[in-house]
């Protein structure tokens, strides 16, 4: 038989018990809240490959021009320090790249895991000049890019191989023409900061490896948003809708979604203020590791109609892009 006194410890048990819940709403739901974050460490590796299909419509003067292009990079992120508030350098290193594109103009393909593979493509310099090839980059515990170093010396060893390339394959009496080796690598540098590996183009690149994270605690139906840059195009930007999905044990699953407003002002390109987007959509779905932030799996499925308008001209374009970004146990060997 219980006491008095048991019966009255029973009682206040009870009551804090029914407080607490009444005081914590997300206790009473069974809703879970935590922290989603990058928790880097010096040392660590995390190894991952990109896989990306674009296909492009072009329309000009009632000629359709289509293109397909596919591409497989893989890229090493290997921490190197990690200050007090979470902020975390880490060196980026380029491996494996294969590519193919084809067009009403031929094929061209890429292979850097074989010899002299499709020797006549002109970007092929070029590819087999960034392999192995690395830069630093400082990302917050947010996955917000901080800052992109050592860039320049990076694009600098690039032209160099570039230009000992041509030194080997080019004769004497048209190297001369081209101008002296110091003037060819400047010109190559040039050309590669301008197209290829200027810093808007990285950090797009970049923000496809690394998801943008809450700045706080967040539950199942919590959103939050990031921008990222339109596909293949500078400093053209649009404000995602991140959402957490659902926790796991040990993985959080976050969507992350784009769908133009009819109300809204259409987007103009920013380095082409002729080209006009009609029409974007966004679907992306991120797998995260909860114990480090990093992505386990990324896929993206996103398309977008523009118009490219010139006097009286108009050039539709359209295109849809398919990505999934992912872990990998060992780099492919370049």
């Amino acid at each position: 038989m219980k006491t008095k006194m048991d019966t009255k410890q029973y009682s206040k048990i009870a009551v804090l018990f029914i407080l607490a819940i009444g005081l914590n709403p997300l206790v009473a739901q069974g809703v879970e809240q935590g922290d989603i974050k990058l928790v880097l460490r010096p040392n660590q590796k995390h190894e991952m490959r990109m896989t990306s299909k674009t296909n492009v419509s072009q329309t000009s003067q009632g000629q359709v021009s289509k293109t397909v292009r596919e591409e497989i990079v893989e890229v090493a992120f290997h921490v190197q320090e990690v200050n007090p508030e979470g902020d975390a350098v880490m060196k980026v290193t380029f491996g494996k790249l294969k590519t193919k594109a084809q067009s009403p103009g031929g094929t061209l393909e890429f292979d850097s895991t074989k010899a002299d593979a499709n020797p006549g493509n002109p970007l092929a310099p070029m590819y087999n000049a960034l392999i192995g090839q690395s830069f630093k980059i400082k990302v917050a515990s947010n996955g917000k890019i901080l800052e992109l170093q050592s860039l320049d010396e990076m694009i600098a060893k690039m032209a160099e191989k570039m230009v000992a390339a041509e030194d080997k394959k080019m004769d004497k009496t048209v190297l001369q023409k081209l101008g002296t080796r110091k003037q060819r690598k400047e010109k190559i540098i040039k050309l590669l900061k301008m197209y290829y590996f200027g810093e808007e183009k990285i950090r797009t690149m970049m923000r496809g490896f690394i998801q943008i994270l809450p700045s706080g605690p967040v539950k199942p139906g919590d959103s939050w948003e990031s921008k990222i840059d339109i596909e293949y195009l500078q400093r053209t930007r649009i404000n995602l809708k991140n959402t957490l999905k659902k926790h796991e044990n040990d993985k959080a699953v976050i969507d992350s979604t784009y769908k133009t407003n009819p109300n809204e002002k259409p987007i103009r390109d920013k380095s082409n203020p002729n080209m006009v987007f009609t029409k974007i959509d966004y679907q992306g779905s991120a797998q995260i590791d909860k114990s480090s932030g990093w992505i386990i799996r990324k896929e993206v499925k996103a398309s977008f109609s523009a118009e490219s308008r010139l006097g009286r001209k108009t050039m539709p374009v359209s295109a849809d892009i398919v990505k999934i970004i992912e872990r990998v146990t060992s780099m492919t060997k370049p």
